[in-house]
């Protein structure tokens, strides 16, 4: 990768960050536009991402976001009030930022219908700002044009070229001067200014790298007043002397964003002649900028005793070599933990070599949680997200409504994060659509406020995140869900199910209790995503409702996806491990509880349930001998098929363990969604529960 195309890379990056706080800021705006500070803000992103657009080549979004720009900084300099009209305009062209970036990113040659449409919005609105706040002037009381060439004119004493090599001899005489002079001749491209260049913004950045800084603009392109285009850049080069404690290379950098053939920068030596290479500018066509000005292009370096001050420093790091770093942690532990229960070693009777293994083993676990915590970031980005689908959604149903935050700070694994959108933006519409009622009256009929509520939570819970989305709509009629299910035939009539279990049938693929279709619900193919989803960051889904009252979908995840906090338990002399998540209890049956239905296998009788039995020992094709449910010991787990209870003959414990991936040969079998090196060195194999139920139907 070239460096263009590594500075193209950071570009791409720092620009969907400033895209997604454009989102996030110009919400806030929209509950608040009359705080300026807020529209300042939204005003330094579009300026960045404009200049940095068309730096790309990716004309068209700074075609547009050159004009979204102006609109905000009429604003912004009036402080006028802003229109409930405009501010959706406002909300809209962020919208075709996103698209129009995604645009370019694909190469798609055709743009967005809504592109032209915001763009000629703000162009006629702009237009219109800017002739309300223009006097109308006549002719005469119209001042002439001064001519810039005569007020720039130079004397005698101070020809441009000669004010070159008078600079260029008076360093090389001054032997003893320990800074730097570098000679660069910047020649902007017509197209410069529309990639968001200027002359003085480069003198501005070499201002922060130098003691002085000269400039002679050389202006003989400059067309006539009538032929003159504001938007093409027309000097035909401007001439730079930079003093500087700089070396070239930091000097270099302040055009990286320049095409090669745009400038030449070139160090002067002490004796090095250079008035014959200095380039011919007449008098006539110059324009000098004098050196050692304080206003634009001129600064001295003064010294100062610089103030102590606390400032957070970040880095960007790739999430690979976080990954590669977890990965040597997790090893750090495993063999951390084989020395700790070695026992050889164990078995020697020192109190130094206890206390040494004690120290290693805390340190160990030390690091091991400050790595896991470089893996952990807030999710507040992606709540943040869903508030303007919860925005959207109300406008488009028409539902006034209130969103509740809760939980914004609370961390989660940075890979579970990117996954998290969809699945919350299918509940969220959901909730809007489907569970807020659909007029005022029918809520002020249920004694309900006419606004509804959508609370969105996040929080831990034993060692768990629980991530909800609660609506105080009609709530999920049982009945009716129950019902639907018979009708589909996917349970039977006399089935005996529980709350939850019911609730959870409305994530069966196609299924749907709604009498009218919309393009946000109706559908049946909503839940059935997120459940999917959810199982594949290893979570699951509570439903909890009361009709009349509200629905509460429950998104339990694990922390990180890295490790897994399990239950040891041994069956037929191998060792499996169970996720906690799924646990319900463990026990040792009773013989009474115990029954043998002919031609559907082993149950136990837990308080008026009856719950099938699994034997790993089975399941797996394991050579032992085969005892009695009531001899063993009974795990029982959730799934989302109901209850079932693994057989084991042994529990080793509970225990974290850091998550192996198999080979292909044991990754075919669906009842083993991974493996785990143990303290001992052993191997534990960690069962996927939810696919015991269909193999025990099977």
């Amino acid at each position: 990768m070239t460096k263009q195309e590594q500075v193209k890379a950071i570009f791409i990056e720092e620009a969907g960050e400033i895209i997604e706080k454009l989102n996030v800021d110009i919400l806030r705006f929209e509950e608040n536009s009359a705080d300026f500070e807020l529209l300042n803000e939204i005003f330094r992103g579009v300026h960045t991402l404009k200049g940095n657009s068309n730096a790309f080549g990716f004309t068209r979004l700074g075609e547009f976001v050159h004009h979204f720009e102006d609109l905000l900084d009429h604003y912004r300099t009036t402080k006028e009030a802003i229109e409930p009209d405009n501010l959706e305009l406002f909300v809209g062209s962020v919208d075709v930022i996103n698209d129009v970036m995604q645009c370019e990113l694909d190469t798609v040659e055709e743009l967005p219908q809504s592109y032209t449409l915001y763009l000629e919005k703000i162009i006629a609105l702009m237009l219109f700002k800017t002739n309300q706040n223009t006097p109308a002037t006549t002719s005469a009381e119209t001042s002439p044009l001064n001519d810039l060439a005569s007020e720039f004119s130079f004397d005698e004493e101070r020809q441009p070229k000669e004010a070159i090599e008078k600079r260029i001899e008076e360093y090389q005489s001054q032997d003893n001067n320990p800074l730097n002079l570098f000679y660069i001749d910047l020649r902007l491209d017509s197209d410069g200014y529309k990639r968001g260049f200027d002359p003085l913004i480069f003198l501005h950045i070499l201002q922060e790298k130098a003691s002085s800084v000269e400039s002679i603009f050389d202006m003989s392109s400059v067309k006539s007043l009538e032929e003159f285009s504001a938007d093409e850049n027309q000097i035909a080069n401007v001439l730079i002397l930079v003093l500087t404690q700089q070396n070239i290379s930091d000097i270099e950098e302040c055009f990286e964003f320049l095409f090669e053939h745009e400038y030449t920068i070139r160090q002067i030596e002490k004796d090095s002649p250079t008035a014959n290479e200095t380039p011919e500018i007449s008098a006539d066509t110059a324009v000098a900028v004098p050196a050692q000005t304080e206003s634009i292009v001129s600064k001295k370096i003064e010294n100062s005793i610089p103030t102590a001050t606390l400032v957070k420093s970040t880095i960007k790091i790739d999430t690979n070599k976080l990954d590669e770093l977890f990965d040597s942690v997790g090893e750090l532990v495993i063999a951390q933990n084989f020395i700790a229960q070695n026992e050889k070693i164990r078995a020697i009777e020192d109190e130094s070599i206890s206390r040494a293994i004690e120290t290693l083993s805390k340190i160990t676990k030390r690091i091991q949680d400050r790595v896991m915590s470089l893996r952990m970031v807030a999710i507040r980005d992606t709540f943040d997200k869903m508030k303007r689908v919860v925005r959207d959604t109300s406008k488009k149903t028409g539902k006034p409504l209130h969103l509740i935050v809760q939980g914004e700070d609370t961390e989660i694994d940075k890979t579970m994060i990117d996954s998290l959108s969809d699945p919350l933006i299918h509940i969220i519409r959901n909730a809007i659509d489907h569970g807020l009622e659909n007029d005022i009256d029918e809520r002020i009929a249920a004694n309900k406020e006419p606004e509804g509520t959508i609370t969105l939570r996040a929080y831990h819970k034993s060692g768990s995140i629980v991530v909800s989305v609660k609506d105080d709509g009609r709530g999920i009629s049982k009945e009716k869900v129950f019902q639907k299910a018979v009708s589909k035939g996917i349970i039977a009539a006399d089935d005996n199910l529980t709350d939850s279990q019911i609730f959870s049938l409305i994530m069966q693929p196609g299924f749907s209790t709604v009498d009218v279709i919309s393009d946000l619900s109706g559908r049946g193919v909503g839940l059935d995503v997120v459940k999917t989803s959810i199982e594949k960051l290893r979570g699951k889904i509570e439903i909890d409702s009361k009709l009349g009252k509200g629905s509460t979908f429950s998104m339990v995840l694990p922390l990180t996806l890295a490790i897994i906090d399990g239950m040891l338990v041994k069956a037929a002399e191998e060792i499996y491990i169970i996720p906690t998540l799924s646990v319900v209890e463990s026990f040792r049956p009773n013989e009474e509880i115990v029954h043998v239905l002919k031609g559907k296998g082993e149950f136990v009788s837990l308080r008026g349930q009856h719950i099938p039995i699994v034997r790993l020992s089975d399941v797996f094709s394991l050579s032992t001998q085969r005892i009695n449910p009531w001899e063993g010991i009974l795990v029982c787990v959730e799934t989302e098929s109901g209850r079932i209870a693994i057989m084991v003959d042994e529990l080793l414990g509970r225990q974290q363990v850091v998550i192996k991936t198999l080979g292909q040969s044991l990754a075919k079998l669906k009842e083993i969604s991974g493996g785990a090196i143990l303290g001992n060195g052993d191997i534990a194999l960690i069962l996927n529960v939810e696919a015991f139920r269909p193999a025990l139907e099977g």
